[in-house]
């Protein structure tokens, strides 16, 4: 088991949002003198607007001693003209997905713009990038460039729901993975489908709050609640960052205790200057009492990759909650599925339980995204948000008569080799592992219900004996099939969704 925090800074050299975008060489440098300053080993990652651009270059050379430079991904206009593609962009960066990201070009595309970045950089460097970091990296893009040119590590964003454009949604919650190679957000469940790269997940996202954020409201992006030092209410909060560190580091995860924090140079040295000098007193004091080590990207990837043949099993035990400690939470993650249980003042329920299978195409494994939005998913059964409405929150209840129980014992969390488990005293028992979620309950008559909102899309068929019967489709693609199977307890249908029923108190999924 590991704790491991990434500083990670990302260098853009254009920002067209403002008429004077100087301030971006300036955030770069406090960045890279704070890290400095605290003797963190740090990771940089360069867009190519940034890579080519002489005064970057010349300011690394006076922090290389504990800085790693990698790529960051975002397609730019001198990018494209160098590759001899076509400019489509509105400004020479352009954050749109067709134009300013990989999805937006045909694979042959992809692998010209790969090659003739990485080939800049090593004629800079004098060797190729070992970490290429993004938003989003399409499955056939982290292939490409894992193959020709061995990177050992590879990030991405968060999951959120249309922020900036991005929906990524229903993929391992926070730590890294190694990811299929028709789905970049999902986990292989064997070597042969694995692109042999762990991509680690950013943003150090809450992981109570920031799921549940705008629920409900269709048409607002979701908001952020995250480790990234710009925002008030979470990054730039010293109570919520205290808290959050603690929790994450709580030496209950498995595997792999990780978060990310830094910020890409966009958002102005002004804008970061208060929350990461605050976050890195935070980090220091855990770094000094061995709680923690800080790595490089690429040098947790080389960890990773070293240790773990497929994606471990990673599990986050938030016991407390900023707000009150009104709720507690589990999130486990495996290569098989990953699982979110939600406690609130004495009701429990399962917030979240999405499906990896490693042949479940993403949208853009060969084809080019055609609007400015994208979507990457994994396969759900119970989605908290997405079958949520402002009135009703989804979710797989625990009920007895057609109401939701109550526990009167108290939340305990702890980990047993590769398993998660969830003690209300010996009142109700959960234990997740990669292979079966197994719940037992000594009320009498009890049962779980999906509750879901009468308008959401839902992906459920059939219910019935040991099988629930699923299918999702991404916009405009064939269906794909899927299913819940049961070893313990049986199915029904419901209205608006389905129900398990136990077997002599329990009740045992498998994958």
């Amino acid at each position: 088991m590991k704790n491991i925090i990434n500083i990670i800074n990302f260098v853009r050299a254009c920002e067209p949002r403002v008429e004077d975008d100087s301030f971006l060489f300036d955030t770069t440098k406090e960045e890279l003198e704070l890290c400095k300053e605290y003797n963190f080993p740090s990771t940089l990652l360069l867009q190519y607007d940034a890579l080519i651009d002489k005064r970057y270059i010349e300011l690394i050379a006076d922090y290389k001693d504990n800085t790693e430079i990698g790529l960051w991904f975002e397609v730019v206009e001198p990018l494209c003209i160098a590759a001899g593609i076509p400019w489509r962009g509105r400004y020479p960066w352009d954050w749109h997905n067709d134009v300013g990201f990989l999805i937006g070009y045909t694979p042959k595309e992809r692998e010209l713009l790969i090659d003739e970045a990485f080939s800049e950089f090593k004629k800079i460097f004098g060797f190729f990038p070992a970490s290429c970091g993004s938003w989003h990296i399409d499955a056939y893009s982290l292939r490409y460039m894992y193959e020709k040119y061995g990177i050992t590590a590879s990030c991405n964003c968060k999951e959120q729901y249309g922020t900036d454009g991005y929906t990524i949604w229903g993929g391992i919650y926070s730590g890294a993975y190694y990811p299929s190679k028709n789905n970049m957000l999902c986990p292989a469940a064997t070597k042969e489908n694995q692109i042999n790269v762990p991509v680690f997940r950013m943003l150090g996202a809450d992981p109570i709050y920031q799921y549940d954020m705008n629920i409900g409201e269709k048409d607002k992006l979701q908001q952020v609640t995250s480790l990234e030092p710009v925002y008030g209410n979470s990054g730039c909060n010293k109570n919520w960052v205290s808290w959050y560190l603690n929790e994450n580091f709580n030496s209950k995860g498995i595997s792999l205790s990780y978060t990310q924090t830094g910020q890409e140079n966009s958002m102005n040295w002004e804008a970061i200057s208060k929350g990461l000098p605050m976050q890195f007193e935070i980090i220091k004091k855990m770094w000094d009492e061995g709680r923690i080590e800080i790595l490089t990207l690429s040098d947790s990837g080389k960890w990773f990759s070293d240790n773990f043949d497929l994606t471990p099993p990673q599990a986050q035990m938030f016991d407390s909650d900023i707000n009150a400690n009104r709720y507690k939470t589990l999130w486990y993650n495996c290569k098989n599925y990953r699982l979110n249980v939600l406690y609130e003042n004495g009701k429990i329920k399962i917030r979240d339980l999405y499906i990896f299978n490693e042949l479940f195409k993403e949208d853009y494994l060969t084809d080019s995204v055609k609007t400015h939005n994208c979507s990457y998913y994994t396969l759900p059964v119970i989605d908290g948000f997405r079958f949520s409405n402002e009135h009703i929150r989804a979710g797989l209840y625990f009920r007895r008569h057609g109401h939701e129980l109550d526990f009167a014992a108290p939340w305990r969390t702890f980990e047993n080799g590769n398993s998660a488990n969830v003690y209300l005293g010996d009142e109700l028992k959960i234990t997740a592992d990669e292979n079966s979620i197994f719940i037992r309950c000594d009320k009498a008559n009890w049962y779980l219900e999906a509750i879901n909102s009468p308008d959401a899309s839902l992906p459920y068929l059939n219910a019935e004996g040991k099988e629930l019967s699923m299918a999702f489709a991404l916009t405009g693609k064939e269906s794909f099939s899927y299913k819940l199977t049961l070893d313990k307890g049986y199915f029904r249908n419901s209205d608006n969704g389905f129900m398990i029923f136990p077997e002599n108190g329990t009740i045992k999924i498998i994958f």
